[in-house]
């Protein structure tokens, strides 16, 4: 699995595409969701509410990351 995220981080030009790995998808999914959870919380809609996307705008992922300037 590792290797088909790795070639297809690449061949999409996804910076440092070498380091993409299963996990990655993983991790970025889950901090979604919770993200999506907190955002639900503080707007009080019900947790799995699809309304809340409604308010949710699109953004560059990579320039908008929010792991961006932590060093890593």
């Amino acid at each position: 699995m590792n290797v088909i995220v790795g070639d297809l981080a690449v061949r999409a030009g996804v910076p440092n595409a070498e380091t993409a790995t299963a996990h990655s998808l993983r991790a970025g999914g889950a901090t979604v969701a919770y993200a999506a959870s907190v955002i639900a919380a503080h707007g009080r809609w019900a947790p799995n509410s699809p309304v809340v996307l409604n308010y949710i705008r699109a953004v560059d992922r990579w320039r908008d990351n929010a792991m961006r300037n932590v060093g890593l």
